[in-house]
């Protein structure tokens, strides 16, 4: 990867972010209930459109950096586990962004630790935490 791809990155990570804080009460209301968003005049195709182009853009940039099986584990499996802590959107975000980071943090020391692959290390402690978060919800709930 060249100074320059990385320079592009990192300024669509930053547009991603500022884009996501600025909109982020219309993608809660389009993303809980869209026909209510609609409702109350948000024009909720462009809106979806925008969190496709959101979207797509964190993840060709992570494709950049980490591939394909990464970013996928990197994006739906916090997302999953949150959900499955709380209920509330915003828990959901804040949440799963730190359990991407964590299980980011654990594989890359597991994998300096004992020599594995780093992205195989990664993925493998985001299943572990999915793992134990339905274990742990499936007690409370009984």
């Amino acid at each position: 990867m060249s100074r320059l791809d990385m320079y592009i990155s990192f300024v669509l990570g930053i547009i991603v972010l500022i884009s996501y804080i600025i909109m982020y009460n219309k993608i809660y209301s389009i993303t809980v209930d869209e026909d209510f968003a609609r409702a109350s005049g948000l024009n909720v195709d462009l809106y979806n459109t925008l969190i496709t182009i959101l979207i797509s853009t964190t993840i060709v940039i992570g494709m950049k950096f980490m591939g394909s099986m990464l970013i996928s584990a990197l994006i739906i499996f916090p997302a999953i586990t949150a959900m499955k802590i709380f209920k509330s959107y915003k828990n959901v975000v804040i949440s799963s962004v730190i359990i991407s980071a964590l299980s980011l943090f654990i594989g890359i020391t597991l994998s300096y630790v004992f020599s594995s692959p780093t992205g195989a290390s990664i993925v493998i402690v985001n299943l572990v935490i999915f793992l134990i978060s339905s274990i742990v919800r499936r007690f409370l709930n009984e």
